[in-house]
């Protein structure tokens, strides 16, 4: 994936998660392992997924699966720090959402991902819509 200018500016995102590096998500030279990249998307990303569960009676809310996840390695992070993992909505279909996140150090981007979420049976929701389109990035 290529970022367009927007998604490398932390202030176009609408959420944002501090998360602290773990010494468990480095590598011997202090830098942030790719692989633990994925957590830190993953943690903003839950806890978006778990507001818009809140928003509809489980019986009617459709079940929310992770169909892809396309990530873009921009920079490193060293241990100890924090991530401001931004998140915002790149496109809502009719049964899936693209969910964009930028992972931040100071201001700088470290990283982008999109990942496309899609609804296993059913339709999004109305309510589930609506709280996706305010948080469509530019």
């Amino acid at each position: 994936m290529k970022p367009t200018p927007a998604r490398l500016e932390a202030a176009s995102y609408p959420l944002h998660k501090p998360v602290p590096i773990r010494f468990a998500d480095v590598d011997m030279f202090r830098h942030l392992n790719n692989v633990a990249t994925g957590q830190f998307y993953e943690e903003a990303r839950y806890e978006l997924l778990a507001e818009l569960r809140g928003l509809v009676p489980r019986a009617e809310g459709p079940t929310l699966v992770i169909a892809n996840v396309d990530t873009a390695f921009l920079g490193q992070a060293r241990y100890p720090g924090t991530i401001d993992v931004a998140t915002g909505i790149v496109r809502v279909g009719e049964r899936s959402v693209t969910i964009g996140q930028g992972l931040f150090v100071e201001g700088r981007c470290i990283g982008c991902a999109d990942s496309i979420v899609v609804a296993a049976e059913g339709m999004l929701a109305p309510a589930i819509r609506d709280r996706l389109d305010s948080l469509i990035l530019p």
